[in-house]
């Protein structure tokens, strides 16, 4: 059996791998370092699939269908309604969308009102919204745990504890997309196939371009233990340090 045949099956064998993990790592109930290394697996798990055929979805991203979009709320509760939007929301969608090869845009819809909608290949879009929500969850299920321990802590210190935990977030994210993008060079295949989906990708969509700014600096303790919560957010690696510059949604 030939590669190009074999392909969908393993696609949806794939996927469907990478849903059931994604679907633990979603669940902030869970242990936070079980969520984590779930959704590690799925990026790894995909990461392997997409190198080991490269020439195949490369041959995909000639038609239409191979794309998709979907959008996700911009509060804390990502399924939900909103007539505004966090400003940790576009900064987060910005280092997810880069980690799947996506793209992140502010759009608004009857049903979510304001909205981030990712769009791309299909898969990339279907993980990237998985790990946005998985993100956003485990952020809340945090933020709501250091307001019960610090009962002095009010408003101001919550959207403190958002910002640190999305700050390391995004400093995970980036680093995984570094690691992501060294390992795609490694074959002739995998780096036309960055290329390749980058310009199919705007090809459908149309180009983006990210406002950058630099994240406001925060001091106090809730900033620095949203910070350290969020580093836990990918199992193994060291802590996270002061945030440099980050993309954000324009609008």
């Amino acid at each position: 059996m030939s590669t190009e045949s074999a392909a969908p099956d393993n696609l949806e064998s794939v996927m469907r791998r990478v849903r059931k993990l994604l679907a633990i790592a979603e669940d902030s109930r869970g242990d936070a370092n079980e969520c984590a290394a779930a959704a590690r697996m799925a990026e790894s798990i995909m990461r392997k699939y997409q190198i080991e055929h490269a020439d195949v979805i490369s041959k995909e991203l000639q038609s239409a269908d191979a794309f998709g979009s979907a959008d996700v709320g911009t509060t804390l509760d990502p399924e939900g309604a909103s007539k505004t939007k966090s400003g940790w929301s576009g900064i987060l969608a910005v280092a997810v969308a880069d980690l799947y090869d996506a793209q992140a845009r502010y759009e608004w819809t009857p049903k979510h009102g304001k909205t981030i909608r990712f769009s791309g290949y299909k898969t990339d879009v279907e993980l990237a919204r998985q790990t946005y929500v998985f993100i956003v969850n485990n952020m809340a299920a945090a933020g709501r745990a250091y307001l019960r321990e610090n009962r002095w802590a009010g408003r101001r210190e919550g959207e403190a504890f958002r910002n640190g935990y999305n700050s390391a977030a995004c400093a995970q994210l980036r680093a995984l997309a570094r690691e992501k993008q060294a390992e795609m060079q490694q074959a002739s295949s995998s780096r036309a196939l960055v290329i390749a989906k980058d310009r199919a990708v705007a090809a459908h969509f149309g180009d983006i371009k990210y406002v950058t700014r630099r994240t406001r600096s925060y001091q106090g303790d809730a900033f620095g233990a949203g910070r350290e919560q969020g580093g836990r957010l990918d199992v193994g690696r060291r802590g996270i340090g002061s945030s440099g510059p980050a993309g954000v949604i324009a609008g």
